[in-house]
């Protein structure tokens, strides 16, 4: 009977430390799932503020355009010919009027000699016919188609003269020659649309930029605005400019709209070349002293702009404001803040990484 009261009683025993075991199993899941999602909760991040100041605001509009002389001429014949000789060379100074090219004149000489005797003839025809007429010895038909026949032989022989004439060119303006003339021997053609170009002479103390302003900025270009730009050739130097015509012919180029703007360029070094590409910073506005913040710092909803104002005591408050010109990076505050007013810029959250996640991702946790 003993043997059977003591065997219940180790049962019972047993059975309790059993329960005891589970129920501390369970409570240190329940510690570890609470430790582990309380350390994976993310953890806001102190607010990055900055204060509302007064700056000069200026704001800009990029584009890319080509450098060209303002006077520029592409020096031709005006006779199909073979140059004889080319009077100048590359980046040489010219005057007005001066010889550059002298073409080949034989057949145009004999040109010349011929339309001479020509007219010669047909004047001593008019003039003795003429004298016949006065007297009765020839009528006034005669006289009519011997008149006509010198006017003939004098037209003839003025146009031979010019083309005479045009076998020696010269130049219609001051200025440089650009680039390499033909030489010798080549031959040139006239033309109305494609004529041969011998050399070309262009003023290199006025330079203009033909820029192309995007259809979306246009709108913010004025005749009279400064200029930034740059050229490859001279990188770390900024020349100036001031934009003088604004064309309303569009030209498109890959689905993109653009206006041509025309800039007349100070270039008081004579470092700028036709054909360089620039890129052109026009300035749109200048705004000295003026309320501003960063462009970061502005948020928008659908009742339309504000910033987070952050109070002395920590607190915030949402505050709409109302902005002007834009900047690079800055625009202009009209109203809503005050200067020195604290405002959030921006505010991340971070989580905190737990030993025995699986991945890096949330879940529970592994015993």
């Amino acid at each position: 009977m003993m043997a059977e009261v003591t065997t219940m009683w180790q049962k019972i025993a047993n059975h309790k430390k059993t329960i005891s075991m589970v129920v501390i199993a369970v409570a240190a899941m329940a510690g570890g799932g609470y430790y582990y999602q309380s350390k994976s909760q993310p953890v806001a991040a102190p607010q990055q503020t900055i204060q509302v100041e007064r700056r000069d605001l200026t704001s800009e509009v990029e584009a890319t355009g080509t450098i060209k002389a303002v006077d520029s001429v592409d020096i031709s014949s005006k006779i199909t010919a073979h140059i004889k000789e080319v009077k100048v060379k590359e980046n040489e100074v010219v005057e007005a009027g001066q010889v550059l090219v002298i073409l080949e004149d034989t057949q145009m000489q004999a040109q010349v000699t011929q339309a001479k005797e020509r007219l010669d003839n047909a004047a001593l025809k008019y003039q003795r016919t003429s004298r016949l007429t006065r007297i009765g010895g020839a009528s006034q038909e005669t006289l009519d188609n011997a008149s006509m026949e010198y006017n003939i032989a004098q037209a003839n022989y003025d146009e031979v003269m010019s083309k005479l004439d045009d076998t020696v060119i010269v130049s219609p303006m001051t200025g440089s020659v650009i680039g390499q003339p033909l030489s010798a021997g080549e031959l040139v053609a006239q033309g109305v649309n494609n004529p041969t170009v011998i050399l070309t002479v262009a003023d290199m103390s006025k330079m203009q930029i033909e820029a192309n302003v995007d259809q979306t900025d246009i709108g913010k270009i004025e005749l009279g605005q400064k200029v930034s730009f740059t050229v490859d050739a001279y990188p770390d130097k900024e020349f100036k400019g001031i934009v003088t015509t604004i064309s309303r012919k569009a030209t498109v180029s890959q689905n993109v709209t653009y206006y041509p703007v025309t800039i007349d360029v100070a270039d008081a070094e004579n470092l700028l070349n036709p054909g360089m590409v620039a890129r052109v910073s026009v300035t749109v506005s200048e705004n000295k002293g003026v309320l501003t913040l960063p462009l970061a710092a502005i948020r928008s909803d659908k009742t339309g702009k504000y910033v987070i104002v952050a109070g002395p005591d920590g607190k915030t408050q949402n505050v709409p404001v109302k902005t002007g010109n834009t900047g690079d990076d800055r625009v202009e505050i009209i109203s809503g803040v005050n200067e020195g007013d604290k405002v959030v810029l921006s505010q991340v959250s971070t989580k905190a990484q737990t030993a025995g996640q699986q991945g890096g991702r949330g879940g529970r946790p592994m015993f």
